[in-house]
């Protein structure tokens, strides 16, 4: 079975340092929709977005945004 990538955490680190997903997305570069499809599932980020993001976020290891699902 292969395992996806679900970005439970993602939503609440944005929330708990009070951005929005624009607020993120110009941090990062991106555009808002897309941080809205990686919260949501749709959209599992690269490795150089993820990082971005947890640069953004204050987050020291990207990969506690993600949780990997079975």
């Amino acid at each position: 079975m292969i395992a996806r990538m679900t970005p439970v955490a993602m939503k609440e680190f944005r929330e708990k340092r009070g951005m929005s997903k624009a607020d993120l997305a110009r941090a990062t570069g991106m555009q808002a929709g897309t941080i809205g499809w990686i919260e949501s599932g749709r959209f599992i980020p690269y490795d150089s977005q993820l990082v971005n993001i947890a640069n953004a976020l204050g987050v020291e290891d990207p990969h506690t945004l993600l949780e990997q699902v079975s």
